[in-house]
């Protein structure tokens, strides 16, 4: 178990991190306990980025752990409440987690001086002590055998007549980016766009995962909100459903964190190095999540709409937003 109890390399590299560059830190990282992520990306984007990165770093040993966004940090900050810094790193889609950990000083403040490729990034994606590394859009999904020749494209075809009853949707009181996505069909659709989808009568899930299992079987029509890492898995195996990203969307924004006082500091920091390269970002993010540096190959495009999630004012809208999509 890794304990709050800095080693002396983690002071050295706590004092002097931004003298230290790059290739400083990642050989300085040779024998430092193994490098301990946790990350509630994909898994399998996760096991690609710790891949690539052993291929390029074999001298230092990683590990990963991945459980989903809320349990992620919930496990993390108990860990630190309790004196205890088990992950290196953490990487999650949780702006107010990510808030609480600043303002615990939980977190390493990151410079150009430590990353220089932050330099190249656009300032938006950077948080003090955590920057954005990934963004994994909101869309919808459909089973292509149900929906006919003329397949949705956009939110707006989602009201047609003939998909009443046949449109799961995850329930965004659950979920804080589907609120967000909700807010901003709102506001840039109307709150009219709300109310008539509510009128398409769509069956109320508080996971969309197993819902999508259910579009796969042809019982469902439309599954809303999803990400394409969901739908991924189940077209690969040959399942007829098909991911949109309508060009107006938000997503999920992955932020990564080194942890201060982590036992592995330099080994972190190479890490996160990498994971802004753009070998990392194609490995962590592939064909099913955004970069936040454009033009990352083998990754997936900006939608030309994107619209922040602004998760941390979620709580304004709130009760309006059920409301118009009669959720008591």
């Amino acid at each position: 178990m890794k304990l709050l109890f800095p080693t002396l390399l983690s002071v050295v590299w706590g004092c002097h991190a931004m003298a230290m560059t790059v290739d400083e830190s990642c050989d300085a990282a040779t024998g430092e306990p193994p490098l301990v992520w946790y990350s509630s990306q994909d898994p399998s984007r996760n096991s690609t980025a710790a891949e690539e990165f052993s291929r390029a770093y074999p001298q230092i040993p990683i590990e990963h752990l991945r459980l989903a966004t809320g349990a992620l940090a919930t496990r993390y900050a108990q860990e630190r409440e309790a004196g205890v810094i088990n992950a290196d790193l953490i990487s999650l889609a949780d702006p107010n987690f990510i808030a609480q950990g600043m303002a615990n000083e939980w977190f390493v403040p990151l410079t150009s001086d430590s990353l220089p490729r932050l330099t190249e990034i656009d300032p938006a994606w950077i948080n003090k002590g955590a920057v954005t590394t990934s963004l994994s859009m909101l869309g919808f999904a459909y089973n292509s055998e149900a929906v006919g020749d003329t397949p949705p494209t956009s939110w707006e075809d989602l009201l047609a007549p003939r998909f009443a009853g046949k449109i799961i949707m995850g329930d965004p009181r659950n979920v804080p980016s589907y609120m967000a996505l909700f807010r901003i069909l709102r506001d840039e659709l109307g709150a009219d766009y709300l109310t008539r989808l509510a009128a398409q009568q769509p069956i109320l899930v508080p996971s969309v995962v197993p819902a999508t299992q259910q579009l796969a079987a042809g019982e469902v029509t439309i599954v809303v909100p999803n990400v394409m890492t969901v739908v991924r898995v189940l077209s690969e195996q040959g399942a007829p459903i098909e991911f949109v990203a309508p060009d107006l969307t938000t997503g999920n924004e992955f932020e990564t964190a080194v942890s201060a006082g982590a036992d592995s500091p330099n080994a972190a920091m190479c890490f996160l190095s990498f994971l802004l390269s753009e070998e990392g970002q194609t490995a962590y993010n592939g064909m099913t999540s955004v970069s936040p540096f454009p033009g990352t190959p083998g990754t997936a495009p900006m939608p030309s709409n994107y619209i922040a999630p602004r998760i941390t004012e979620i709580g304004d809208h709130a009760t309006e937003i059920s409301g118009l999509l009669g959720l008591k």
